[in-house]
């Protein structure tokens, strides 16, 4: 089997071969390549340690970075290529990370400590591909398995287990049958990883083409074991399954479908905290993902006229109501509904383009106007506020000589 390999990286390979060491492309680009899948990057091993590759790399910028773990990055035309020593681990103490990392001269024993078969082969084209583990076997039958005993590699990194998800969902294909189980029976060692990286794993499988594997992190009480969820009854976990599927109809976006989730969790009445608020995301996701599913749970759809519509874009902008109709459109999917929603985008078309004013800065009259009529403090507020509501219910009366004739006639 032949792989593509960039001009740079045919490069590194080479020149760690001319001073007498090997070199290989390895894991996920190795993987990817097989699958037909154009790599987001190059990782490279080496017989070479990472101060044999500094001396090979003199003439180029070394950085050391993840030298404790036997990585240095070499920084070839403003590309960084990360070159990884061959290395075995010592025990796993905490779940996540190895009490110490031992070099080694043998390709096999540095593969022997990957997570699963896909990821743990080896190219280079002196001597091709190196499978120890049968991963071109698991690519073709499409199948996510460890590396030899799913319960040491679950208890040497616990987020394998939800990475195991992650594959299965990114790659479409299924977890084999002993590494699902190792899942279930070791899922207790979740509580050891950080939510960081939980997040990061679960923001993939999210945005994949397969969110109904979202599943496995509920039925295998992960969740349960990171105090998101409690037990959930096995009827509605089928329930569940299908409405994670519509999420498949929302964009790719993690805003989108972390509303869209968080909601389809609260629809159901499943016993398990908001995702969004027990995970970590940046603000701006936390606050738009809760503003979002405010509305989606406070607001009945099927019943809004172009006045409620003004008044709930009042407080929201209107890209956060359109997102808010797009996560409805996707999850309530069925034709009557589609054509409700389809009736509410047409309504905000003539809103937009008929310029019709539904916030207090669009008023044709401002604060400074009503300080001038005698009014102070919280009251001009309160008269801003009551004006806007006259102009949502008639857009007609939006000119500032009729809105003072309004704040005239309340005295």
């Amino acid at each position: 089997m032949k792989i593509f390999l960039p001009t740079k990286v045919k490069y590194i390979i080479d020149q760690i071969y001319n001073h007498g060491y090997e070199a290989y492309i390895v894991g996920g680009c190795v993987r990817d390549s097989i699958i037909g899948t154009q790599p987001h990057d190059y990782d490279i091993t080496s017989s070479a340690t990472p101060e044999k590759i500094m001396e090979i790399f003199a003439d180029h910028k070394c950085i050391e970075t993840g030298i404790e773990h036997g990585t240095v990055s070499i920084l070839i035309n403003e590309e960084i290529f990360e070159i990884t020593t061959y290395r075995v681990e010592g025990e796993y103490k905490d779940h996540r990370r190895p009490e110490k990392v031992e070099y080694t001269r043998s390709l096999e024993e540095d593969l022997k400590r990957r997570d699963f078969t896909i990821n743990s082969m080896a190219y280079n084209e002196k001597n091709g591909l190196v499978d120890i583990f049968g991963g071109i076997s698991d690519i073709n039958n499409k199948i996510i398995k460890t590396v030899g005993n799913p319960d040491e590699r679950f208890e040497e990194d616990g987020l394998r287990m939800i990475r195991a998800i992650r594959f299965s969902s990114k790659l479409d294909f299924k977890i084999e049958k002993n590494t699902i189980n190792a899942i279930y029976k070791n899922a207790p060692i979740i509580k050891n990883i950080s939510l960081e990286r939980i997040s990061d794993e679960l923001s993939e499988i999210i945005l994949s083409d397969n969110p109904q594997n979202l599943i496995f992190i509920f039925d295998t009480k992960l969740l349960n074991y990171l105090n998101i969820s409690n037990e959930i009854d096995k009827s509605k976990l089928s329930i569940l399954k299908e409405k994670l599927r519509t999420l498949n109809n929302i964009d790719k976006d993690l805003i989108k479908r972390l509303a869209a989730l968080d909601f389809i969790i609260k629809d159901l009445d499943i016993n398990c905290k908001s995702i969004c608020n027990s995970l970590i995301f940046s603000k701006k996701i936390n606050k738009t993902v809760n503003i979002l599913l405010n509305y989606m749970v406070s607001l009945d759809i099927c019943n809004l006229d172009k006045i409620q519509i003004k008044k709930v874009l009042k407080d929201i902008n209107m890209d956060i109501f359109k997102t808010y109709l797009e996560i409805c459109k996707g999850i309530l999917y069925n034709n009557k509904n589609n054509e409700i929603i389809d009736n509410i985008i047409n309504i905000l078309k003539k809103i937009e383009e008929n310029n019709e004013c539904y916030t207090i800065k669009n008023l044709d009259i401002n604060g400074t106007d009503i300080m001038n009529l005698g009014y102070k403090n919280e009251k001009i507020g309160l008269i801003l506020n009551y004006l806007l509501d006259e102009v949502i219910k008639n857009p007609n009366i939006n000119k500032k000589n009729i809105l003072i004739e309004k704040v005239n006639f309340m005295q």
